[in-house]
């Protein structure tokens, strides 16, 4: 099942899984807010470095910066995968909403079934097996 397919769910399941999708949707937008934010403390942290003259520590901060922004960029992209299913979910759990529910009643079927085409025939089938079986024995004992 691909993670945008609904088929063989019904309306409630499929909520609940289009809700975890937006759920973790959710959580994404949070970790790059974060994320966003340790770039711009990390940028601020180089800035400092550098005009106290610290080279060295100016070079540790770049490369967390670095770090935090290949994170950033991570999530930036986990984020627009995730909104661009979670649109595609909504619309298909829309559309699943409006088909009319598709409920079986197995019993009930076989009932309709049976008066349409008559009871199944299971006497002449066993016989047919009894014939079957009878035969195979005469060919084995004309074999053997």
């Amino acid at each position: 099942m691909l993670d945008t397919d609904l088929e063989g769910l019904g309306p409630k399941e499929a909520g609940e899984y289009v809700l975890a999708f937006v759920t973790a949707l959710k959580q994404t937008e949070r970790d790059l807010a974060r994320a966003a934010e340790e770039v711009a403390t990390w940028t601020k942290r180089v800035a400092l470095a550098e005009s106290r003259g610290d080279a060295p520590l100016a070079a540790q901060a770049k490369a967390r910066l670095a770090e935090e922004e290949r994170k950033k960029a991570l999530r930036e992209a986990e984020l627009a995968e995730l909104r661009m299913k979670v649109s595609v979910l909504k619309q298909k759990l829309v559309k699943l909403r409006m088909m009319p529910a598709r409920t079986v009643d197995p019993d009930l079927l076989l009932a309709q079934l049976e008066m349409l085409t008559g009871k199944k025939d299971t006497l002449s089938l066993a016989l047919k097996e009894e014939e079957a079986k009878a035969k195979l024995e005469e060919l084995k004992k004309k074999m053997g």
